[in-house]
């Protein structure tokens, strides 16, 4: 990993001082310039976590990836320059009030300044652009505050939308991931499983200074200061619209 091309790629500064500040830094320059996508799923090319194919993918050729890849590679990343993250898993509440697959989705928590912090890079639109407090304090982002919850062995993460708490996903802070390898099943039943979203229909989602795009199958999904404007494109539009926010976007 070559740390300057890593830090060119999503426009940060290298820093000395290993703090929150500097943390916030990387996840919300992370966050705005690699994007969400399962292009690699939807056309059945296997997915790679090792270090040197996720590198290439997301530094060398631009690309996007899934929470796997994206918060895998981030995690190495912290590791390189010296932070302390560790690997959990989550399981997503999703729109229709349901429960997405067991562990389905990949995040970080780093231990810094006698505190933790919840970084994740790769939960598409929603994915927050600073660390989120395990004290259970709120934080404000662009388009809503973030805030995680303990409840007996399991915690959430939570979003406030217009003005109510939403939870995101959940997950259990005594199962820490020994290594991103051991993430490697999972990522393989988001690519394989029929309980999957995202080997059904393609799935884009970007994260912007003020806002997101959403590509969701045919539906477009636009959120610019607080303004959301939803788009159901013709099968012939797809291609190009896309491309507007998702260059590497090929059908």
């Amino acid at each position: 990993m070559d740390i300057k091309q890593y830090f060119g790629r999503i426009q940060a500064q290298e820093r000395k001082s290993l703090d929150l500040d500097y943390l916030a830094h990387l996840q919300r320059c992370h966050v705005l310039n690699i994007h969400f996508e399962n292009l690699d799923i939807m056309k059945k090319k296997r997915l790679s976590l090792e270090s040197a194919r996720l590198y290439e993918k997301l530094i060398l050729d631009k690309r996007g990836g899934v929470c796997y890849e994206l918060n895998g590679s981030f995690y190495l990343l912290l590791k390189k320059i010296g932070f302390h993250p560790t690997l959990f898993a989550g399981t997503v509440f999703q729109g229709d009030g349901s429960w997405g697959m067991e562990n389905g989705h990949l995040f970080s928590i780093v231990d810094l300044e006698d505190n933790r912090y919840l970084v994740d890079v790769g939960f598409g639109g929603h994915s927050p652009r600073l660390p989120v407090p395990l004290n259970g304090v709120e934080v404000e982002d662009v388009d809503g505050s973030y805030r995680v919850e303990h409840a007996e062995e399991q915690s959430t993460l939570q979003k406030k939308i217009d003005g109510d708490w939403k939870v995101l996903y959940r997950f259990r802070l005594s199962e820490p991931l020994p290594s991103l390898e051991s993430a490697q099943p999972s990522c393989v039943l988001t690519e394989t499983s029929p309980q999957s979203f995202f080997n059904k229909v393609y799935f884009l989602s970007r994260v912007m200074e003020e806002g997101r795009v959403t590509l969701r199958g045919n539906s477009l999904t636009l959120v610019e200061k607080n303004e959301i404007i939803k788009t159901e494109l013709r099968e012939d539009e797809i291609v190009e619209t896309a491309q507007q926010y998702f260059p590497f976007f090929i059908k």
